[in-house]
């Protein structure tokens, strides 16, 4: 049995190698076939739809160039003419302009609607002022009016020439 049982062994283990072998051989071939499926997926051709959707985009992304740069060239001219206008207009009313003189946040003195002491004409009365003006100076110019109505506050607001703005 012993030799029966050797060359079975032996049989067995001669169809392995071969069966490795073979199987061996079919790998390498699946290796060198996935090599040429993968060099042919990567140059592969481009789809029809591809390459006219590029195109498209192509000939858009070169208009909105020129577009850009027409814009350019059109702001360049306008801030060139922009200048020789204000030249010119300074040349022709100034020639030191001032710019920036006005200041938004400056508080705006209004004075009351005093008049200098000698501007006054004959007979007119002349009271104080509801606030002192800032020149001693200058004095209020109104008609004479009973006490009682000078004293009421709302009354007073409504006088031409008493209300001070600051």
């Amino acid at each position: 049995m012993t030799a029966d049982h050797l060359r079975e062994k032996n049989i067995m283990r001669a169809d392995f190698n071969k069966t490795n072998e073979l199987l061996k051989e079919i790998n390498a071939a699946l290796q060198v076939s996935l090599e040429e499926m993968e060099e042919k997926y990567l140059m592969r051709e481009s789809k029809p739809e591809d390459i006219q959707m590029i195109a498209e985009l192509k000939s858009l992304l070169s208009e909105r160039d020129q577009v850009i740069k027409k814009l350019i060239e059109d702001n360049k001219f306008y801030q060139l003419e922009l200048v020789n206008r204000e030249t010119n207009f300074n040349k022709i009313f100034n020639t030191s302009p001032t710019v920036g003189v006005i200041n938004p946040l400056a508080k705006v003195s209004v004075r009351c609607m005093c008049m200098c002491s000698r501007n006054l004409t004959a007979g007119a009365s002349i009271t104080h002022c509801c606030v002192p003006c800032n020149s001693p100076k200058d004095v209020l110019l109104r008609v004479k009016l009973p006490r009682w109505l000078l004293q009421i506050p709302s009354a007073r607001s409504g006088l031409p020439g008493t209300s001070h703005f600051e």
